[in-house]
């Protein structure tokens, strides 16, 4: 590995980094592990020697991989203490038509900017079989480390994209289902497996020019005499996309 290489592999660090080149990092064996059996295109694939020789099960069944310095996996990792694997892949280039929703739940997150809640939201959507999402143009990358970790692998399951949300809504003509704080009662409404599901920011929850499409606020009840004014964005998706699953399965 060159100066040059380290170079270019910590410009991955930076969302800007990650656009220009179409490239985004992974690390730690569970992730690489998930990668590779999933379709995305590997690039490279750094190991250190100690991590060879503790995993070395995991590392023969890795066709190719090349061997750095601790010195250079510090330096090119995004870990304090680096797991000793470092992969990079091609971002994916999925499409996802208002049409989509004709026949399938699609999940919209507007302006959530918590890495750790899109990649729990992920992971959630995966869980319960929501295989395509789109967020708008200022929820967070992605592809950024801290996201991917939180997903742990259900990335490399789904298909995101990142668009004008209210252009994409002006076009969908299935229901359009919206978290907010004053809605029906979501155990009280039908959803079926078909449209959209709003989830907004926490701090901002859905926003004004996003409002006009949701066809059905949605609510999720607070027990009497609770105080807490908002639930975790994450959390939040969890209740309504587990209520819709249940649903299904009456």
């Amino acid at each position: 590995m060159t100066k040059n290489d380290v170079k270019e592999i910590q410009a991955l660090k930076q969302s800007k980094g990650r656009k220009e080149r179409g490239i985004f990092a992974i690390e730690g064996n569970k992730l690489v592990e998930e990668l590779l059996k999933s379709n995305f295109k590997v690039n490279n694939i750094f190991v250190t020697e100690t991590w060879v020789e503790k995993n070395s099960v995991f590392a023969k069944k890795i066709v190719d991989y090349e061997i750095v310095t601790s010195k250079q996996m510090e330096q090119i990792s995004n870990f304090v203490t680096p797991p000793g694997i470092f992969a990079t892949a091609m971002m994916p280039k999925h499409k996802i038509e208002p049409k989509d929703t004709d026949n399938q739940l699609v999940l919209l997150l507007d302006g959530i900017n918590d890495p750790g809640n899109l990649g729990t939201i992920i992971r959630t959507a995966d869980w319960f079989g929501i295989k395509k999402i789109v967020i708008s143009e200022d929820t967070c990358d992605p592809w950024q480390p801290k996201v991917i970790q939180s997903t742990m692998g259900s990335i490399f399951r789904m298909q995101i994209v990142e668009t004008d949300v209210v252009k994409f809504l002006k076009e969908v003509n299935t229901p359009v289902f919206g978290a907010l704080m004053h809605g029906k009662n979501v155990y009280h409404t039908h959803i079926n497996n078909k449209g959209v599901v709003i989830i907004g920011s926490e701090s901002h929850g859905i926003r004004e020019n996003v409002m006009p499409f949701v066809s059905c606020p949605i609510n999720i009840p607070r027990a009497e005499g609770s105080q807490t004014e908002s639930l975790n964005a994450s959390v939040a998706a969890g209740i309504i996309i587990s209520e819709i699953f249940r649903k299904q399965l009456l």
